[in-house]
């Protein structure tokens, strides 16, 4: 049910450009000097098992040593006792877009309450995914205010950016109906010649300032890591909404190679995701959960599985995405806003603001485009789409492809998509889709870090990487229950008590 996108275009377009705070931009906090970690059980993807009574030395934000003979450090030096606990790698969500309010409708920031609401919201947002082991993100599309805004907070994961392009009156662009205003909100799109005569370039801009390599070329400077296109020709019956041509996406595909990059793109249905594989992307950004004309109560169906066989062979990074959808069923749920998770995520003003009238907006709005539904009729409408999406991830999962961990927070304007919380709950229903612990670990460390070309930094504890680590009670290779037993999340050397992350009461 592709309908289920169009929320997160009209929540980013929305909110995006509002999301600024004054003042001066703060680093993340300096790490102590040397910081050692005793007898503490090592987890990391590239070790066959894990390490008992090791000993850890990190020095200014890396990691020094990692033994099982005891560690001299300076005086001074932090110690943890790490006996009893595990520690591990800290995750990375390759797929958030900082700055869009969970729930919020376009325009709210114009009453000085609701901004308010944001404010806390911004404060807290980085804080949430480090309450959930998060310290690293990466961006796929938010504003340049927004990102800015997200790394002045004093705690927030290490951030790195992902620029956004698509075709002329295409998806995400399509939402904004005043053209004029379209052009200048989103400027970054390419024009598509195929589509000339629906979609002819307007008036006063020069053709050669919009095509694939001119506008990849202008993103390319920004310093970002990847590019990502939108691969989507409409929503539920609707199938006329500009795509670009294949000449195009190999274009695209051309100069991005050029450049370095990486490309990613947004597909959800068979058809569309066909079109991102013969273009040789990089990684597909959502989860297949639109089966078309092969939608089956159970299994995969051939077509279905010859797509997850080709995205295998070829290589082709895979976000599942799985609370994309999820998400919009837990409009429905009746003790969504009852989740004791949501009081350590969500700043009390924006969780009593859900609770009223006017914060159920979206909910009414979804149920009326299902036709006026019963709350549990529309649940389980949600909940049957998910189950595709969890089946093809079942079945890469079997081929042992190498899952990456997204949680596209958030993909719409609904409270059920909330920072951090749902990058474990994207973990959890990867587990109830048959995704071993094991994969789920590597999903969220090394695959991410390998993917995105960050893996000299980031995910494995070793020698020379960053220390961005946490300190866990239990195994995750055992029990999901791991990830919530963060006892301390390590920033760049820096201990920080997991509860004191929390969403502060107001």
């Amino acid at each position: 049910m592709k309908g289920s996108q169009k929320v997160g275009a009209m929540a980013r377009l929305a909110t995006g450009a509002t999301a600024t705070l004054v003042g001066l931009a703060l680093a993340h906090p300096a790490g102590a000097a040397e910081l050692v970690i005793e007898q503490v059980t090592v987890v990391s993807p590239q070790l066959a098992a894990a390490q008992p009574k090791q000993n850890v030395l990190v020095r200014d934000g890396r990691i020094v040593s990692v033994s099982s003979k005891p560690v001299s450090a300076a005086a001074g030096a932090v110690r943890l006792d790490g006996r009893g606990k595990f520690l591990t790698p800290g995750l990375m969500d390759s797929h958030v877009h900082v700055g869009d309010v969970p729930g919020f409708p376009g325009g709210a920031d114009a009453d000085p309450a609701m901004g308010a609401i944001r404010d806390a919201y911004v404060r807290q947002q980085p804080r949430s995914y480090l309450y959930y082991g998060v310290t690293q993100v990466v961006n796929l599309l938010s504003t340049p205010d927004a990102a800015a805004a997200f790394e002045a907070q004093p705690q927030h994961p290490d951030f790195y950016r992902c620029a956004a392009t698509f075709v002329l009156d295409g998806y995400p662009s399509v939402f904004i109906e005043d053209k004029a205003i379209r052009y200048r909100a989103m400027p970054d799109f390419i024009y598509e010649p195929a589509s000339a005569a629906e979609h002819p370039l307007p008036a006063g801009m020069d053709a050669a300032q919009h095509t694939p390599e001119a506008v990849i070329g202008k993103l390319a400077e920004s310093g970002v890591r990847c590019i990502k296109i939108f691969i989507e020709n409409g929503f539920g019956p609707a199938s006329d909404w500009p795509v670009m041509s294949k000449e195009t996406l190999q274009r695209v595909r051309a100069e991005t190679r050029k450049r370095g990059l990486l490309l990613l793109a947004h597909a959800n249905a068979i058809d569309m995701q066909r079109l991102a594989v013969e273009a040789q992307v990089d990684v597909i950004a959502h989860g297949l959960w639109n089966w078309n004309e092969y939608s089956t109560d159970q299994g995969v169906p051939p077509a279905i599985a010859t797509h997850l066989r080709e995205i295998h062979a070829k290589k082709i990074g895979f976000q599942s995405t799985l609370r994309v959808i999820a998400g919009l069923a837990d409009l429905f749920r009746e003790d969504t806003l009852k989740d004791p998770a949501y009081a350590k995520v969500v700043p009390p003003s924006l969780l009593a603001w859900y609770a009223t009238p006017a914060g159920q907006w979206f909910k009414e709005e979804v149920r009326k485009g299902l036709g006026g539904v019963p709350d549990m009729k529309a649940m389980h409408t949600y909940m049957v789409i998910s189950s595709y999406g969890m089946r093809a991830t079942k079945y890469l999962s079997d081929l042992g492809h190498p899952l990456l961990l997204g949680s596209d927070t958030p993909s719409a304007p609904t409270f059920g998509n909330q920072p951090g919380y749902d990058t474990y709950r994207e973990m959890r229903m990867m587990a109830q889709s048959g995704v071993p612990l094991p994969a789920i670990f590597r999903a969220g460390t090394i695959n991410n870090a390998r993917q995105f070309g960050l893996d000299k930094e980031y995910g494995t504890v070793e020698t020379g990487k960053v220390a961005n680590l946490l300190l866990l009670t239990a195994n995750p290779l055992e029990t999901m229950r791991a990830w919530t037993s963060i006892d301390r999340v390590i920033l760049r050397g820096s201990v920080i008590k997991r509860e004191s992350l929390a969403a502060p009461r107001e």
